[in-house]
């Protein structure tokens, strides 16, 4: 009995090994190799001078080096050749729409549904734009989106969210869902019931009969619960007025009339943001003539099929024509440009959006756009860039997570083939869209690249 135990023993021992072989399995299966990119140009989103010939270390979705050549690169690591290419930051929209309009682009009937929630969201990060803050016009759908996304259920670009957003009193048109508090008693109530959500911060549009008791309501009570107020202006008097009653962001510029050092002052005092939204501008008007947008295929190779005929249609381009507003709009583009570079050169706190994903505002090219408008007003490539990674991301108080292309930051970046600091159109020559250091679906090469 004593010998016939012994090998009993050991056939007990082998099946323990082969089980806890088994069940490490899984384990070791799902530890992927560092991934290396090698040889690009980095532009990490600070500002600093970029890193000729840089080496980028991924692991486990984020960044473990990135720096010169002489980085250490992991002895197992699956190493890759990117020379001639240029790395940079996913984009951060502060202002954006995604649910409110259909992907198309054209359809104008209210339907917010998670399906072109998500199909936004798509878009928006197919073009290079990692981050998308929905400023107002949610409906509670959003939540459900936003949690689901967080907990890796949802792709696409991520989102934060206003909500409903805030209206001067008076009857919603179908579809909008936006509180219309008509006493300050009543803006205190709508935005405790917003509270109850977890926004990330608010959104309200001023409008001539805004009482300021019912916006200085807002703003309070939105302060008492630690979110920030992000304010729809168009004039200098609305500023000046919601500055005073202590808003934390202007969701446009001021396009009436230059901007004061009275309010430049004022908002660098308290930190004020101003997110231009200049790409907004334009596309109030860019349709009137024929839009050189339809002949860069990086725009096209973004549309819906069908949608491009919609577009290059006579009847498409009449309704803009006849808009008594047109030359208004016009000279509202120049003074935004004027006030930006007016703003940021005095230091005044700058966000990047585009006020995309409603009707005709495409989603995913705006952003790109957008830069090329923040250097047609002075700015240089990286003070734009700097603009629509870093800073934007500070203004979403999410620099510890993205942003940037440091150490410790998710892993999400564009790999373009030419630098945007020679050309900022250079942003259009998308190569590869990076998430979470996994590639995803992209704007074609081959058709974004193709100038006429």
């Amino acid at each position: 009995m004593k010998y016939m135990r012994r090998p009993l023993y050991l056939a007990i021992l082998m099946c323990i090994a082969i089980l806890a072989s088994f069940y490490r399995m899984p384990a070791l299966a799902q530890a992927a190799r560092p991934i290396v990119l090698k040889g690009a140009l980095l532009i990490d989103g600070t500002g600093r001078t970029p890193v000729q010939n840089s080496v980028l270390v991924i692991e486990g979705g984020r960044i473990r080096a990135a720096g010169p050549a002489s980085t250490s690169i992991p002895k197992d690591a699956d190493v890759r050749d990117v020379s001639g290419k240029t790395i940079m930051p996913t984009l951060v929209n502060l202002h954006g729409h995604p649910g409110s309009a259909a992907i198309n682009g054209l359809d104008a009937t209210p339907d917010y549904t998670e399906d072109n929630a998500r199909k936004n969201l798509d878009r928006y990060l197919a073009y290079g734009i990692g981050t998308v803050g929905s400023l107002g016009e949610d409906e509670d759908l959003v939540y459900d989106i936003r949690e689901a996304q967080r907990a890796g259920r949802v792709g696409g670009a991520r989102i934060y969210t206003a909500g409903r957003g805030f209206l001067a009193g008076g009857k919603p048109a179908p579809g909008d869902v936006r509180y219309r508090p008509q006493t300050a008693d009543e803006a205190r109530a709508s935005v405790r019931e917003l509270a109850t959500h977890k926004p990330d911060f608010m959104k309200m549009w001023m409008s001539n009969n805004f009482q300021p008791a019912v916006y200085q309501a807002i703003i309070d009570e939105g302060h008492r619960h630690q979110l920030r107020t992000f304010a729809h202006i168009y004039f200098l008097a609305e500023a000046k007025a919601l500055l005073a009653a202590g808003v934390d962001a202007f969701a446009h510029s001021v396009r009436d009339v230059p901007v004061d050092n009275e309010l430049i002052q004022g908002m660098k005092a308290r930190g004020v943001v101003v997110i231009p939204t200049l790409a907004r501008e334009e596309v109030v008007f860019i349709w009137a003539e024929p839009s050189k947008w339809l002949n860069d295929p990086f725009f096209v190779a973004g549309l819906e099929p069908g949608v491009l005929p919609q577009l290059q249609s006579a009847g498409f381009g009449e309704k803009f024509r006849k808009d008594p507003n047109l030359a208004n709009y016009k000279a509202g583009l120049v003074m935004a440009q004027k006030n930006l570079k007016a703003m940021h050169d005095a230091g005044v706190k700058i966000g990047f959006g585009t006020d995309s994903g409603l009707v005709t505002r495409f989603s995913g090219y705006m952003e790109h756009r957008e830069l090329q408008l923040m250097v047609e007003a002075g700015l240089t490539p990286m003070q734009a860039i700097v603009i629509a990674t870093s800073g934007s991301a500070e203004i979403l108080r999410a620099e510890k997570e993205f942003g940037t292309l440091q150490a410790g930051k998710q892993a999400d970046f564009m790999v373009l083939d030419a630098s945007p600091l020679d050309d900022i159109r250079n942003t259009e020559r998308l190569s590869a869209v990076w998430q979470a250091g996994k590639t995803v679906r992209s704007i074609s090469v081959a058709q974004a690249t193709a100038r006429n």
